[in-house]
């Protein structure tokens, strides 16, 4: 009778543990062109006007972002997946969802990118910041694979985040670290997503990672999509390891805690100018970008690959 249990319970454990493995080819066909298109176009649409909290665009814009995860399947982490923060103008909140249920014995990750951008400015011609590629870019990666995830059923626990008040000194990110850290969730690691609409100069399909030296995120990562993950020297020369939302969550749990990005300070003249448009984004490399991402990502949970700081010796 034990052998018999032992038996079935090891073939539902591989049969559990198989189903999720899909080919890059099955990812990209779910990573739709079509998809990323609506997305960024949406996002970064004068509608929005700047993804702002004092202009109200943010809200406009988190209201699509929770539609989306509710069409999706993607369950609310908080109530109605808010986590509210008080500001000097005002309330805003960033957007938390979790794929699956949350069981706290069960190692966690988090995927996240920030949907805020810089809004209104005063003046003639055009005058809203409509942050195409800073960051309804990487709001779009998140979405859609948080889409293609909540598909599958997972061994982790997996936290999907649209941060609010990024522009504004990481204040979105800075309040849910502390905040997931006081209510006692460990995080494994955190992936973020900040300005991919362009083509990395290396070449097409490819992103660079900040804080490469500190983890083996990168490695691993290059082990399933081989050249994916680049190692950019601006990088680490402008400190972009500490400029992003990936940062609260290193600080605050000291976890590989890094960001994927494909803007290298020559392939686009835009950062933060009214002329940051959807129509400039390079769509199909981004929608790439994208699927390459969730395959890999799928991998990593998959096989439930550790991601691990370096020691100062390891470096």
């Amino acid at each position: 009778m034990k052998k018999t249990f032992l038996l079935i319970l090891t073939i539902g454990f591989a049969q559990c543990t198989t189903q999720n493995k899909i080919t890059q080819a099955e990812v990209r066909a779910q990573i739709s062109l079509e998809e990323t298109q609506r997305l960024l176009y949406t996002l970064a649409d004068d509608e929005m006007l700047g993804r702002d909290l004092k202009s109200g665009g943010y809200f406009k814009a988190a209201d699509f972002v929770s539609d989306y995860f509710k069409k999706h399947h993607i369950e609310p982490f908080y109530p109605d997946y808010r986590d509210s923060i008080k500001t000097k103008e005002g309330y805003t909140y960033n957007i938390v969802g979790r794929i699956g249920a949350y069981r706290p014995e069960r190692s966690t990750i988090l995927i996240g990118a920030h949907l805020d951008h810089i809004g209104l400015v005063e003046g003639q011609g055009d005058t809203i910041f409509n942050g195409a590629n800073d960051n309804a870019s990487g709001s779009t990666a998140v979405m859609q694979i948080a889409r293609f995830l909540a598909q599958k059923k997972w061994q982790q626990n997996i936290i999907v985040v649209l941060f609010a008040e990024e522009e504004k000194k990481l204040l979105g990110a800075q309040h849910l670290a502390m905040r997931l850290k006081e209510e006692d969730i460990t995080l494994h690691y955190m992936v973020n997503f900040e300005m991919i609409g362009k083509t990395l100069t290396t070449g097409e399909n490819q992103v660079y990672i900040t804080g490469y030296q500190l983890s083996n995120m990168a490695d691993v990562m290059n082990k399933i999509s081989p050249n994916f993950v680049q190692f950019l020297p601006q990088a680490r020369e402008y400190n972009l390891f500490e400029r992003s939302d990936n940062y609260s969550f290193y600080e605050a749990f000291n976890i590989p805690a890094q960001t994927l990005s494909s803007f290298d300070f020559k392939n686009y003249a835009y950062y933060h100018n009214v002329e940051d448009e959807a129509e400039k984004m390079d769509i199909a490399n981004m929608n790439a970008v994208i699927g390459t991402a969730a395959y890999t990502l799928s991998q990593l949970l998959t096989d439930q690959t550790q991601i691990k700081m370096y020691s100062q010796t390891d470096q």
